[in-house]
Formats: structure tokens, C-alpha cells, sequence
């Protein structure tokens, strides 16, 4: 699938209608159609074309964190074989330098993953600002504008699935690394003899013994022929000769403990946390303006401008402090005053044309400025009957309340609209007059 992908385009639209001054088009017959315009505006390089490139830079430091990782391993194993006149090997200095820091590494990954388990805001950590930091100097050498740049980071590093794209990186990291110094490891194997052995102070011969026998376990299962309890005696320091079946069987064991207990360890954690980091990102809900633009383009409605009256022979006048009533009906005169649309994401009504002043409530700057600037002249609210109020409609028209003393809530919808009475209830709630205007489709 080409990038960027339909999620995507999405993403990078609800970003730009929310920060800068792009508006999809209200004449596309559909949602593919009005994202196309990312593919076209601005002319000279569009939308897309920078996020596709943003999102191939994103790729190439990436690979190159992994590159440089391999060349590490590469360098690291030779200084562990340095050997003395005898050639003589210390196995086990070898497993602190080729595995050590790779076993401490991941033991601290694990404690953390466990420990961040049930947080919410997720830190980019030192890795992943480092790959955003490179990006951001990328992006301005290569002139990208800020907002697409910004849009960019918001969709590839989203806060709920940061953890495992960092560990899918560091997995991989580390996976290059070990699997250059098992390539390194077998290299050296194959053009120089040395002789495996092991010494202590502390600790007995019974510690090694049982130490090595353990690790033989899993290697046990694919055949390959290690060291016995005679070859792991015969190979302390102080003694000189060694045959060359103790010396291959000390091989043996060290290219596959590596293998086993290194690489492959790493290229699975690195799939299970890449798949993760898919599946979280796949499975995360579309936000705020993200459904706005998705509903906008999922029905194309027809509106017409009939009020629902229950009652026939109530008055037409409106009083504007009667907060404890229900408007009964809309006069002409009513669409000449102020209208806002509130979290709308279908066309503006047609009956709204003649509005002395009409603001959109989509996002929360939006309706941060409708708060700092009140009006004390009749204002009217469309909302929607089939979308739910939520918290956040809650608590700004508990504050829309104390701030406008003539505010009417208008529900859009008929008698069968999923959510009027939910509408009905907040405004009695925030103390409200409310009525319903009809919406044939």
C-alpha cells in the first residue's frame, strides 16, 4: 500500500484544519475525494509529497541507528580475543563482553515495560528525541513547513504506542549488534586456534561446572555437540595442553549461546514490539477532528428549516432570561442573529445563510475564543441529535451558561434522532432553553 495511506491523510488533515488555515473541500462527494487534495495543494510540493518524505527520512535514521549498531558489534569482539603467547582465551570474559551488557540491557527494558504498564503519558525517551531531533534538523535543512513537519510526529509517534516503537528500535539495535559479533566471533574461530579456559578466585570449580552445564540446556535441543564435564575441567588456566575436541566443543557452545540466547531473543521481541506498535496504532480511536472530517463526508444530507412543535398554540415569543423553559418555536427573525455550530460535521445548513454572524465549534481553540468573547445578544448553538454529548460538551456549555445571558441550544434532528433526549438533559442541566429543528435527509 502506497504511503501516505488513507489513515494517514486523515491524520494529516485533522492537523492542519486544527492549526493552520486548510480546509478540505465541502463539494467532494466523499472522504477520498476531499483527501485528495492533499496530493495537489500547495502546487509547487503538496501535503503529501512532504509527509511521504518526512516518513522516508523517518526510515533512513532508523536504518542507520541499526548500521551503526552492527559496526559496534563488528569492533567489539576482536579486543576480547586478544590473547596471550599460549592463545589461551578466557570463555567466560567473552560471555560478560558479547552478552553482559546485552542481559543487563534487557533486564532493565523488561522492569520498565512493567513499571510504565498502566501510565498514560508515555515519554519519547532518549532514543526515540533523538530520532525526532534528527528528523526535525532534516526537515528544516530540507524546508519543510513546520505544521506538516509537526503533523508528522503526531501520526508516526503517537503518545499511547511511543514505549513499543522505542523497544522495537532498541531490539533491533541490539539484534545487529550481537548478530555482528557472532559473525566477527566465527570469523575469528575460522582463521585463528585458540584455547577456551576459565579461572577464579572466589568461586569453586562446582560453580562453573554447574554454570556452563545450564546453559548447555537449550543448545542440547538442536544437536550440537558442547562441552562435557571433562572438557570444562581440563580447561582451567593453569592447564597448558588442550585437544582440539575440547577446543570445538568450547566453540560450539559459545557461537550458539550467542545465537540462542542473544540474536534470537532480539529479533522476537523486536516483531512482538513492532506488531504491537501496530496494533496500537491501528487500533487507536480517530480523534476530535478527525471524526468531524470523517462525518462530514459520510452523509451528504439535505436540510430544511421545520421546527418540531408540540404544542401548536404555544407563543412564538422567546424570553431571553427564561432559562428553566423550553423554547417552543423559531420565528423567521430568529435566523438573523448570531449561530454557532457545535462539533458539526455536516454542510452548513442552508437556513443559515441569512445568520448576522455564524462560528464553528469544532475544536477546543475554537471554542476557547467563542468563551473569551461573549455576547450578550440572542445566540443560538446548533447541535447535532445523532452525536452523544460527551464530557468536554458537558462542561463547555456549563460555562457558555455563565458567560451569555441570551443563549439558546437548537437540536438538530427529528423525533427518531438517537441522542435528543440526552441534548434535552444537558440543557436542562446547564439551565438552557432548548428546542428542535428538523433534519430530513
Amino acid at each position: 500500500m502506497s504511503f501516505p495511506t488513507h489513515r494517514a491523510k486523515l491524520a494529516l488533515a485533522a492537523w492542519l484544519e486544527t492549526h493552520t488555515q486548510f480546509r478540505l473541500s465541502a463539494h467532494a462527494s466523499d472522504l477520498t475525494s476531499a483527501l485528495a487534495a492533499l496530493d495537489t495543494q500547495p502546487q509547487t510540493n503538496s501535503y503529501s509529497a512532504q509527509f511521504s518524505r518526512l516518513k522516508r527520512y523517518f526510515n533512513r535514521i532508523i536504518l542507520g541507528v541499526l548500521a551503526v549498531s552492527f559496526l559496534l558489534g563488528l569492533i567489539a569482539v576482536p579486543p576480547a580475543f586478544a590473547t596471550s603467547q599460549s592463545n589461551q582465551v578466557n570463555i567466560f570474559w567473552l560471555f560478560i563482553i558479547l552478552l553482559g551488557f546485552h542481559a543487563l540491557n534487557f533486564a532493565l527494558w523488561f522492569i520498565t515495560m512493567i513499571a510504565t504498564m498502566n501510565q498514560r503519558n508515555e515519554s519519547k525517551g532518549f532514543l526515540l528525541g533523538l530520532l525526532i531531533f534528527l528528523n526535525k534538523k532534516i526537515s528544516k535543512h530540507s524546508h519543510f513547513e513546520d505544521d506538516i513537519s509537526a503533523a508528522y510526529l503526531h501520526w508516526q509517534c503517537p503518545a499511547h504506542s511511543n514505549k513499543w516503537l522505542i523497544s522495537s528500535i532498541s531490539h533491533g539495535a541490539w539484534g545487529c549488534y550481537l548478530l555482528a559479533g557472532c559473525i566477527m566471533t566465527l570469523l575469528l574461530l575460522l582463521t585463528n586456534q585458540v584455547n577456551f579456559v576459565w579461572e577464579t578466585t572466589l568461586l569453586s570449580d562446582q560453580a562453573f561446572i554447574h554454570l556452563t552445564q545450564t546453559l548447555n540446556v537449550i543448545p542440547q535441543w538442536f544437536g550440537i555437540s558442547l562441552p562435557n564435564q571433562l572438557d570444562i575441567l581440563a580447561s582451567r588456566v593453569d592447564l597448558i595442553s588442550q585437544n582440539a575436541s575440547t577446543r570445538q566443543h568450547w566453540a560450539n557452545f559459545l557461537l550458539a549461546s550467542i545465537m540462542i540466547y542473544g540474536v534470537l531473543p532480539r529479533l522476537l521481541f523486536m516483531l512482538i514490539s513492532l506488531g504491537m506498535y501496530h496494533f496500537k496504532r491501528a487500533t487507536q480511536p480517530l480523534g476530535t477532528q478527525e471524526r468531524i472530517i470523517k462525518n462530514r463526508y459520510s452523509r451528504q444530507e439535505s436540510q430544511n428549516r421545520t421546527i418540531l412543535d408540540n404544542d401548536h398554540h404555544a407563543s412564538s415569543t422567546l424570553q431571553g432570561n427564561a432559562h428553566d423553559e423550553n423554547m417552543s418555536t423559531l420565528p423567521d427573525s430568529v435566523f438573523l442573529q448570531h449561530w454557532a455550530l457545535f462539533e458539526w460535521s455536516g454542510l452548513k445548513p442552508n437556513y443559515l445563510s441569512t445568520a448576522r454572524s455564524l462560528s464553528f465549534l469544532n475544536s477546543r481553540e475554537e471554542q476557547d475564543r467563542f468563551l473569551d468573547v461573549p455576547n450578550q445578544e440572542p445566540t443560538y448553538i446548533l447541535v447535532d441529535g445523532e452525536q452523544s454529548p460527551d464530557r468536554g460538551s458537558r462542561r463547555f456549555f456549563a460555562r457558555v451558561s455563565a458567560s451569555y445571558s441570551s443563549l439558546y441550544m437548537v437540536i438538530c434532528g427529528d423525533e427518531h434522532a438517537t441522542f435528543i433526549e440526552d441534548w434535552q438533559r444537558l440543557a436542562r442541566e446547564t439551565h438552557l432553553p432548548s428546542t428542535q429543528i428538523l433534519r430530513k435527509d
